[in-house]
């Protein structure tokens, strides 16, 4: 590359060529260089308007002072990962979305100003144990 760039001395630069002239692998290589080079010289920069470190520093500075939240969602990656957001919560809240017990729910706590009697909890709980048919337990029924 050096070569290429002329930023060799003389004796170096002839070394170069007298090899060059023996190896074809160094002469394609240094052909492919030279046209990288022919390129860049004749290719000519785009010329920026002269307002544009202005409007640069000012998109950069209303972007700075966003949300953290608008700054993520403008993100490519953003949308996909807000969808992945709400089918998780989805599927987490699923089983208590669908009942596979048709049973309905029993209340735990008694309405306002009334007492529960253990007593009678635990004779509703024994009958219920003698109408269960034989082999199957309370307490897979509850």
């Amino acid at each position: 590359m050096d070569y290429c760039a002329g930023k060799l001395d003389a004796i170096r630069s002839a070394e170069w060529e007298a090899h060059f002239r023996q190896c074809a692998a160094c002469r394609e290589r240094l052909d492919a260089h030279r046209a990288v080079w022919e390129a860049l010289d004749e290719w000519k920069p785009v010329e920026i308007s002269p307002d544009f470190d202005a409007k640069l520093y000012g998109r950069i500075a209303a972007e700075a002072t966003q949300p953290w939240w608008r700054q993520f969602l403008a993100k490519p990656l953003a949308p996909a990962l807000a969808a992945a957001a709400v089918l998780a919560l989805v599927v987490a809240r699923a089983p208590e979305m669908r009942s596979t017990d048709a049973r309905p729910q029993i209340s735990t706590t008694a309405p306002p100003g009334e007492r529960i009697d253990l007593q009678q909890v635990q004779q509703a709980l024994d009958d219920m144990d003698m109408l269960t048919p034989v082999g199957q337990s309370s307490s897979s029924r509850l």
